[in-house]
């Protein structure tokens, strides 16, 4: 038989009102009667009611994060700094891999608004009208993580993707690469994708580089992704000296696919990535990359959204977390 509130006033010999302001913490009950009630719930064992309690108190204490996918490292160490900061605070969350699909991006937001929950972060490649339609209509509190909002209108941490994907092409440009190949998300809509594709262009104007419409491909953010690409990539008769991967492991496909096709990485080609993906440590050649703080942006994002329902002032509406240029043996000095 479940223990109720009412056993937990008769052990305390309090009344269940007393009770209540205990569990709630509200400050309205002496630290002699505090101590008792407290030492009455563990020796009865009783647990709250979450339903009830957060019907009472309008607040369930639970966010509802949104991701592309748990299984891409990125994913995990951002999910990994939300947790431990939700752990501080005494907060729990509900996590939806949405691939990326607008349709499923939908269909979790209206599932977060049944489950009633307090926020919601927004962890992906950018926001959907639809999606943006219904986060107004419903005023629901909604931080983004690893994307900025180009309208300004909501809360968000990210580095700044242009000035990464600058920063990695003007390496390769910096080496001798002229011929620069860029591998790109296959939705024309991702705000980071084109964020990084202004980066890339940029670095090529400034050293009087031409864009070449034959070396943009654009593909699946994945491992299969980046083999697929230089596949088609490989298929011209004019090859590029060096591709630029918008993450690792498209880089990672793209190397694995160059070895199958008997070309070596940097000697006839050098790849360069994004995200720092652990791998590409690892890998021979290691992969030359650009490293996000991904449990920081994790974490910041769960401390703005905890500061935003407790009405608490925010210094920032974008922050903007320092990305690091990781030099490794993936790029051939021409």
């Amino acid at each position: 038989m479940s223990v109720k509130i009412k056993d937990v006033a008769k052990e305390a010999n309090v009344s269940v009102a007393t009770v209540s302001r205990v569990l709630n913490n509200i400050p309205l009950v002496n630290d002699e009667t505090k101590k008792r009630v407290q030492e009455a719930i563990e020796k009865t064992g009783y647990k709250p009611n979450a339903i009830a309690r957060s019907l009472k108190m309008q607040k369930t204490n639970t966010f509802g994060i949104m991701i592309p996918d748990i299984s891409r490292p990125y994913y995990t160490q951002v999910i990994r700094g939300v947790e431990d900061v939700c752990n501080i605070y005494n907060y729990n969350i509900i996590l939806c891999n949405t691939d990326s699909e607008p349709t499923k991006e939908e269909k979790y937001f209206d599932v977060f608004l049944e489950k009633q929950v307090d926020g919601i972060l927004y962890i992906g490649k950018g926001l959907s009208q639809a999606l943006i339609n219904k986060i107004e209509s419903n005023k629901t509190p909604i931080v983004l993580g690893a994307v900025n909002d180009a309208m300004g209108r909501y809360h968000s941490v990210a580095i700044n993707n242009e000035l990464a994907a600058y920063d990695i092409t003007n390496h390769l440009i910096e080496n001798g690469h002229r011929e620069i190949a860029f591998f790109t998300d296959e939705d024309e809509k991702s705000y980071v994708g084109q964020e990084r594709k202004k980066g890339f262009l940029k670095a090529l104007k400034k050293h009087g580089l031409k864009e070449n419409p034959i070396f943009e491909l654009k593909g699946k953010y994945s491992i299969r992704g980046g083999y697929d690409l230089m596949g088609e990539l490989l298929t011209n008769t004019k090859l590029p000296t060096a591709v630029v991967a918008l993450n690792d492991e498209m880089a990672i496909g793209a190397i694995r696919k160059l070895e199958d096709s008997g070309k070596k990485v940097p000697e006839d080609m050098s790849v360069v990535g994004f995200n720092n993906f652990q791998l590409s440590e690892w890998l021979k050649p290691g992969i030359t990359t650009v490293a996000q703080p991904m449990y920081d942006i994790g974490a910041i994002c769960a401390r703005i959204m905890i500061k935003m329902l407790n009405n608490s002032k925010i210094d920032e509406k974008a922050v903007i977390v320092p990305h690091e240029l990781i030099i490794r043996d993936s790029v051939k000095k021409l």
